[in-house]
């Protein structure tokens, strides 16, 4: 006579796993860049300013390995008292 009620649970499991890599990698890269900028830029702006006022024109460039141009620019205007205009620029290539 079995018992109906037995929870019981056996579960046995073997692995056996070897594994075996022999890897040859080369790689030859030879990367050329040619860039050429031209930048034209033609603001008109008809605004009657009576008061103060800050401008920023900005150009950065970083061209070659290991580039990075980085701006940080803030600017605080405060009418008929204060227009501000603060830069942090980084521009690197090695």
């Amino acid at each position: 006579m079995t018992d109906r009620h037995d929870p019981g649970f056996e579960y046995e499991k073997d692995l056996e796993i070897d594994v075996d890599i022999d890897l040859d990698f080369e790689v030859d890269v030879d990367v050329d860049v040619n860039i050429e900028k031209c930048v034209d830029i033609d603001i008109s702006s008809d605004v009657d300013l009576d008061g103060n006022t800050a401008e920023l024109t900005l150009d950065a460039q970083a061209i070659g390995d290991n580039t990075l141009v980085e701006a940080i620019v803030t600017v605080l205007t405060v009418d008929n008292e204060l227009s501000s205009i603060s830069l942090n620029v980084i521009s690197a290539a090695d």
